[in-house]
C-alpha cells in the first residue's frame, strides 16, 4: 500500500512539473472557448481530460457595494437564499408556500409599521406603549405560525442533497464587494444536472424560510463582528478611509438585515442577476459543443433585460491623515490603510508586487523587520480590501494589521512600518529580492489553474470584472514587468502620511465599561 501511494505521488509530483514547464513557456498554455448567448450571457469553457470532472463556476457582477443605505445586507441575504432552492427543488407545494409568504409579507409589513410608530407612542401617547407593544408581539406570533405552516411544505437542503447524492464537492458561494459567486464541482456525466439546477434557481428562486435566514445573517454578524476584535478594529478603519465610497459598510449593519424584506431580495435580484451581468466558467472534462448546447437551452430563455444600476460615487482624495481608536477587551493592535487603485490602473500591477514585498510570508520586509529583527509585534497581516484576484473595481486600499508584544507600544509598531516604507519611496529594490518575488508570483498564477476550481474561479471573475477573460494572463505579463523604479514610483505616490488611515485598538482595563 505505501508502494503504491509513493508511485502515485511521483506520477503526480511529475505531472505537475510538466504542468508548469509548459506554462512557464508559454503566455496561455489552454484554450479557452467563449460562448455568447443571444441574450448577453457568457460561458467560458476549457477542456481538460485528465480526470472525469468539472466545475461549474458562475459569476454574478454585483455584490455588497451595490446595496442601497436601508437594504444593507441584500447581497449577503440574497447568497443565503440562492441555497433554499426553487420553485421546483425544496417544496412540495409551491402554490400553498407561495400563498403563505403572502401572508407573512403582510404581517411583517404590519410589525415593520407599529415598529416604527413605537417611538412617537412613547413621546406622545405614553399610556397606550403597553398596549402597543402587546399588539406587536401578537403579530410577531402569527409570523411564527405563518412560517410554521409553510415550513410544512419544505424539503429542507433539497438543493444540496441532490448535488451530494451525485458527487458534489466545493458546493458554495461567497459575497464580495464587486462580485457574489456560485460554484460546484461534479463528475462530468452530471454536466447537465449542473445546467438544469443551477438555471432553476437562477430562473425562478424561492425566497423560502426567510425570516429565519434572515435571523442567520444577523448572527453571522454578531458572532463574526461584534465579539471579534480584529474585526471591530478593521470595521472603523475602512468606515473612516472612506467617505464617499459604499466600500465604506465592511459588514452589513443588523439593524437594517433585520428589516430585509423579500422585496428588497427580489429588487436586487431583478437588478443585478440578469444574463448580461453574469459569467459562467465550466473547467474539466467536457467537451465545448456540448456545454454550447446545455447553455442555450437551460440559459438561452433568461430574458435579456439590462437592470444594471453602476456606482457612479468616486471616493474624494484625502487630504490628512486620519485616526480612530476603538475600545475592546482584548489586546492592543494597530490597522494602517492607504488609498490605492482599481483593476484598470497601470499601477495596479505595481501594488501587487509591493504586496508581496512587505507582506507575503516570513520573508517578506515587514515580518522580518517587526518580528524577528525588531521583536516589535507578534505578527504582521497585509492585504488589499476588498482584495479581489484582478484588484477592485473602484479604488480600494492597502492594509497593514499588526499585534505589538507586551510592552510595546503601537506608536512603536507604527514607526517600525513607516520606516520601512519610507526605504521603499527612496531605495530602489534589489533585483535579487525582486526576482524572487515575480518567481512567487508566476509560481502562484501556475497553481492556481492547475486544478479545475482554481481555472474556473479565476476566468469567471476576470471576465465579469475587466469584461474579457484574457486579462488574467495579461496580468501576469504586467506582474513580470514591474520594475524596482516602479515600486520606488508607486510608494512615493501613495504610501504617504496625507493618504493613511490608522486605527488603533485601545484595551479597556478590568472595572471599566465597553
Amino acid at each position: 500500500m505505501k508502494q503504491i501511494k509513493l508511485t502515485a505521488l511521483i506520477v503526480i509530483t511529475c505531472f505537475v512539473l510538466l504542468f508548469c514547464t509548459a506554462w512557464a513557456g508559454e503566455k496561455q498554455p489552454f484554450p479557452v472557448n467563449e460562448i455568447k448567448l443571444d441574450n448577453g450571457l457568457i460561458v467560458l469553457i476549457v477542456e481538460r481530460t485528465n480526470a472525469p470532472v468539472f466545475t461549474g463556476y458562475i459569476c454574478a457582477g454585483a455584490g455588497s457595494a451595490y446595496e442601497k443605505i436601508g437594504n444593507i445586507g441584500t447581497a449577503h441575504l440574497l447568497e443565503h437564499m440562492m441555497f433554499k432552492g426553487s420553485e421546483t427543488v425544496g417544496t412540495s407545494n409551491i402554490g400553498a408556500e407561495t400563498e403563505l409568504w403572502i401572508k407573512e409579507d403582510s404581517v411583517w409589513a404590519r410589525i415593520d409599521k407599529a415598529n416604527r410608530l413605537t417611538r412617537y407612542i412613547k413621546m406622545n401617547q405614553p399610556e397606550k406603549l403597553e398596549e402597543h407593544l402587546k399588539y406587536i408581539e401578537d403579530l410577531n406570533s402569527i409570523l411564527d405560525s405563518l412560517a410554521k405552516a409553510s415550513s410544512q411544505y419544505t424539503i429542507p437542503n433539497e438543493f444540496d442533497q441532490i448535488y451530494t447524492r451525485h458527487g458534489a464537492a466545493q458546493f458554495n458561494a461567497w459575497t464580495g464587494y464587486d462580485i457574489t459567486s456560485y460554484h460546484v464541482s461534479l463528475p462530468s456525466n452530471r454536466l447537465e444536472l449542473w445546467f438544469k439546477m443551477e438555471s432553476d434557481r437562477l430562473k425562478k428562486p424561492a425566497f423560502r424560510e426567510f425570516f429565519t435566514e434572515r435571523d442567520v445573517v444577523s448572527e453571522e454578524r454578531r458572532q463574526s463582528v461584534e465579539n471579534n476584535s480584529e474585526s471591530k478594529l478593521f470595521e472603523q478603519l475602512i468606515a473612516t478611509s472612506f467617505l464617499a465610497h459604499p466600500y465604506q459598510i465592511y459588514w452589513e449593519w443588523q439593524s437594517e438585515i433585520n428589516n430585509l424584506t423579500r422585496q428588497d431580495l427580489q429588487r436586487f435580484f431583478d437588478t443585478y442577476y440578469t444574463p448580461s451581468n453574469l459569467t459562467i466558467a465550466v473547467v474539466g472534462d467536457v467537451k465545448t459543443d456540448e456545454v454550447k448546447k446545455l447553455a442555450e437551452k437551460y440559459f438561452g430563455d433568461m430574458s435579456p433585460v439590462d437592470n444594471f444600476e453602476p456606482i457612479y460615487t468616486e471616493e474624494p482624495e484625502q487630504l490628512g491623515e486620519r485616526r480612530v481608536n476603538v475600545s475592546f477587551d482584548s489586546s492592543p493592535a494597530v490597522y494602517i490603510a492607504y488609498h490605492k487603485t482599481a483593476f484598470d490602473s497601470p499601477d495596479e500591477p505595481v501594488f501587487k508586487v509591493i504586496g508581496r514585498l512587505i507582506g507575503d510570508g516570513r520573508t517578506s520586509r515587514l515580518y522580518k523587520s517587526l518580528v524577528l529583527d525588531k521583536q516589535l509585534s507578534l505578527n504582521v497581516d497585509v492585504a488589499f480590501f476588498p482584495g479581489g484576484i484582478m484588484g477592485d473595481r473602484h479604488a480600494g486600499v492597502l492594509n497593514i494589521y499588526s499585534e505589538p508584544k507586551e510592552g510595546v507600544s503601537t506608536a512603536d509598531v507604527e514607526a517600525a512600518i513607516y520606516e520601512e516604507f519610507e526605504k521603499l519611496t527612496t531605495e530602489l529594490v534589489d533585483e535579487t529580492e525582486l526576482t524572487k518575488i515575480k518567481n512567487n508570483i508566476d509560481a502562484d498564477y501556475i497553481w492556481a489553474t492547475y486544478n479545475n476550481f482554481g481555472l474556473a474561479y479565476r476566468l469567471a471573475i476576470t471576465q465579469n470584472m475587466t469584461r474579457d477573460w484574457r486579462n488574467l494572463f495579461k496580468l501576469r505579463e504586467q506582474l513580470l514587468a514591474v520594475t524596482a523604479e516602479d515600486i520606488r514610483r508607486v510608494a512615493g505616490k501613495y504610501l504617504s502620511e496625507n493618504n493613511r488611515t490608522v486605527a488603533t485598538l485601545v484595551p479597556i482595563k478590568k472595572g471599566e465599561d465597553q
